[in-house]
């Protein structure tokens, strides 16, 4: 083969060559530019879903708060009476509301259908925007401390109204129960006159309204942190995704 004829195959293998490696190349990025397309649209997705459910939240905690502030009230009210009339052996029926009321509250409860899909599917590493992610990290730091607590709260509140029902005496509530044709416990408590208390009971009731009242308001700051947070994540993600109504 004389040199112009070798010259021209060469040519042809690199110019094939070439040609390959650039549809290779321009198939790679079209395949990457997809994908980055299609992870893009499901993050968007996914923000918009999550949305939704810290607007549900903050309805949650908003709710609950009242309830929790109205519990630490109760709390204080119980303990100044018993302060003013340490041999009391009756409470009457104004305290016996406080004593009830001091046994619950409702806790937030956050709606979890995104957050969870996102930690199932690992889609969490769609989130590209690292200030979402780091906030949406602290986010559900604050609320898995919410959820921690529910276990606790539901072991204190039966073994206060175990307590009440040892030292309440039942016969002094009896017309109130035969009366009561709602729905809410504190249906079931007189409207005037006194109840009688089992004082055997008193001091270990107490002890733990005490160790409840502290526990009550730690809820109360970590719901109201969590809705703070919870806003401001809203206002970062309508922000960063352009969902503004």
């Amino acid at each position: 083969m004389n040199p112009e004829n070798l010259k021209k195959t060469i040519g042809n293998y690199f110019l094939e060559f070439l040609m390959l490696f650039l549809a290779i190349s321009l198939g790679f990025i079209a395949e990457n530019y997809r994908e980055q397309q299609v992870e893009e649209q499901n993050e968007l997705h996914y923000m918009k879903s999550f949305l939704h459910d810290l607007h549900s939240d903050t309805l949650s905690l908003s709710n609950s708060l009242p309830f929790v502030e109205e519990r630490v009230a109760s709390m204080d009210s119980v303990f100044r009476y018993f302060k003013a009339n340490p041999d009391a052996e009756k409470v009457p029926a104004s305290v016996l509301k406080h004593l009830k009321r001091a046994s619950w509250a409702i806790l937030g409860r956050r709606n979890t259908t995104t957050i969870s899909q996102l930690k199932n599917a690992g889609g969490l590493r769609l989130i590209k925007n690292t200030v979402v992610a780091d906030s949406i990290a602290v986010y559900d730091h604050r609320w898995t401390r919410i959820e921690a607590s529910y276990d606790r709260y539901s072991k204190n509140q039966n073994d206060i109204y175990t307590l009440e029902e040892q030292m309440l005496n039942a016969f002094d509530g009896l017309d109130a129960y035969i009366a009561n044709d709602g729905l809410d416990n504190q249906d079931n408590i007189p409207k005037s006159g006194f109840v009688r208390i089992d004082r055997r009971y008193l001091s270990q009731y107490l002890n733990l309204l005490a160790r409840e009242q502290t526990t009550t308001r730690q809820d109360l700051r970590s719901h109201k942190i969590s809705l703070r947070i919870t806003k401001n994540l809203i206002q970062l993600i309508e922000r960063e995704y352009d969902l503004r109504n």
